[in-house]
């Protein structure tokens, strides 16, 4: 019932409904004027063939809006699917996410029997992400730097040029294990120039084994296709 009422209403149907309507009287009155030589019998088959070709073009004008209008409520009345929104750009790169949810994240691997055991040392892996954490979260950044690996603690005297330097302001656990040297934390960051929108984003900290201590070695910021390095840029 709708889409008739939406039909009648229809601006296209109104004019052109009228223009042949329109056209087929001012035919018909033609066609009878004392100026058009034709016998009754002939005016009486061009008044009906007259009708017929304007009822005909009325009848295909109504059912192309009634189409119309019953297809656009069709598509209107279904739900739309909505993806779950994520970061796809770069963390400080002038658009913020959608929405404050971090995109879902692979699992940390189980370990798997290997010919070389996995390094069972004190500190852990999530032992040296959490007191990276702890220490970011108090500014103590002799604590942070110190559980960087030896190459890298050198950044801290040559920190990155503003215009790519990834400052770390807090710094959350999300997901660590004793028994991988991968874990991924959720950062609050200051971008390049100051830039900042105060959403957590996942990075991906690798450790490796330095000296018979586990020290963070590669740092990567996941987006919603992976996890880029950028150790370099981002730093406590």
């Amino acid at each position: 019932m709708n889409v008739i009422l939406e039909s009648l209403g229809d601006p296209i149907w109104q004019i052109g409904g009228g223009i042949i309507m329109l056209a087929v009287l001012v035919l018909i009155l033609a066609l009878r004027s004392p100026e058009v030589h034709l016998s009754p019998r002939h005016q009486w088959l061009w008044t009906r063939f007259v009708l017929l070709v304007g009822l005909s073009l009325f009848l295909v004008l109504s059912a192309g809006v009634v189409l119309f209008h019953g297809a656009s409520a069709a598509s209107t009345g279904v739900p739309a699917v909505t993806q779950p929104s994520s970061a796809t750009a770069s963390p400080h790169g002038g658009s913020s996410p959608s929405s404050t949810s971090i995109p879902s994240l692979t699992p940390l691997p189980s370990p798997s029997p290997s010919s070389t055991p996995f390094p069972r040392l004190v500190p852990s892996p999530a032992q040296v992400l959490t007191t990276f954490c702890d220490a970011i979260d108090r500014h103590d950044l002799n604590t942070a730097w110190e559980q960087y690996a030896k190459a890298l603690q050198k950044e801290r005297t040559a920190l990155p040029p503003p215009s790519t330097r990834i400052t770390i302001v807090h710094c959350r656990v999300d997901q660590v294990s004793d028994m991988s040297a991968t874990g991924f934390l959720l950062l609050k960051t200051i971008g390049p120039y100051g830039y900042t929108d105060d959403y957590e984003r996942p990075f991906q900290f690798t450790l490796s084994v330095e000296a018979g201590v586990w020290k963070i070695t590669q740092i990567a910021r996941c987006l919603a296709d992976g996890c880029l390095p950028d150790t370099t840029s981002v730093v406590p």
